[in-house]
């Protein structure tokens, strides 16, 4: 039975489509009526068009789903936004009859704090628990990728300006490998029984925020810039509700691991480089 890829517009997502197409099968994309949708078309995935605010017109393109994967918002998007757009996709695929859905939270979800994108991930960690149907979560570390608007602003060094963001320790995601990641769980569809599975993902080392920036490209003398981005705008670069994200250490044990799939990450330096030169 087919997957359909929401969000699908998103800087995350692509890659995910393109892994489940060279996984086999049929693959869906479901897109905004002003997104690009030829690069997908030319790739072999059915392109459905609609506002992910249009359940009827989501529901319609969920008809024989077995899997529908929810990918794309970050610390950038508005939480509130964020969490009605995935009821929405659940309520949907409820609707359609669809099986499984698959979800990418963050890490640092179970222990949210004052953050209001985490207590938005840990509201839709919630509500997928009670949906009617099987629910996979995948709580992730820093996500980054070649076209990330997150990823571009620690490329520029704007996103280090928040108090004790440079210093906070991650351990970023490629967006390839989270693909792959994605791909290796639906491959594993009949290895699973209902309810929801939580795991937990994250790249192949920690690092300091303002280390990893500077692989991505980020000037020298990071701190200076960031001083002088506040002087010219009045504020930081960065919102602040994604700074509360990044100034959290946001590394889990060794278990959280690609390689419990099978997989080997792609060394942070080869994936910091493959976004440099996209």
């Amino acid at each position: 039975m087919p997957v359909l890829v929401t969000g699908a517009e998103t800087a995350a997502a692509p890659p995910v489509v393109r892994e489940l197409l060279r996984a086999g099968g049929e693959v869906r994309a479901y897109l905004p009526p002003a997104a690009p949708a030829d690069e997908l078309r030319g790739a072999g995935c059915k392109v459905a068009v609609g506002d992910i605010e249009d359940e009827g017109r989501l529901e319609l393109a969920l008809q024989q789903v077995h899997t529908v994967v929810h990918v794309g918002e970050g610390p950038l998007d508005d939480p509130t936004g964020a969490l009605d757009a995935l009821a929405g996709v659940v309520s949907a695929a409820i609707g359609a009859g669809c099986r499984r859905l698959v979800w990418t939270s963050h890490l640092g979800a179970e222990r949210p704090g004052a953050s209001a994108y985490l207590r938005a991930c840990a509201e839709a960690e919630a509500l997928l628990a009670e949906a009617p149907l099987e629910t996979v979560v995948i709580r992730c570390a820093l996500r980054f990728g070649a076209g990330d608007p997150l990823t571009r602003l620690l490329a520029s060094g704007g996103a280090l300006t928040g108090p004790g963001v440079a210093a906070a320790r991650h351990a970023p995601l490629f967006a390839e490998d989270l693909a792959r990641a994605v791909a290796a769980i639906d491959r594993a569809r009949s290895e699973t029984g209902g309810g929801q599975r939580v795991l937990r993902l994250q790249g192949p080392r920690a690092l300091r925020l303002d280390r990893f920036a500077a692989l991505l490209g980020a000037p020298g003398g990071l701190r200076g810039a960031g001083a002088r981005l506040r002087a010219r705008t009045g504020r930081p670069a960065l919102p602040a509700g994604a700074a509360e994200v990044l100034a959290r250490d946001t590394v889990a044990d060794a278990g959280c691991t690609l390689r419990a799939w099978g997989l080997s990450p792609t060394p942070l330096e080869e994936a910091a480089r493959r976004v440099r030169e996209a």
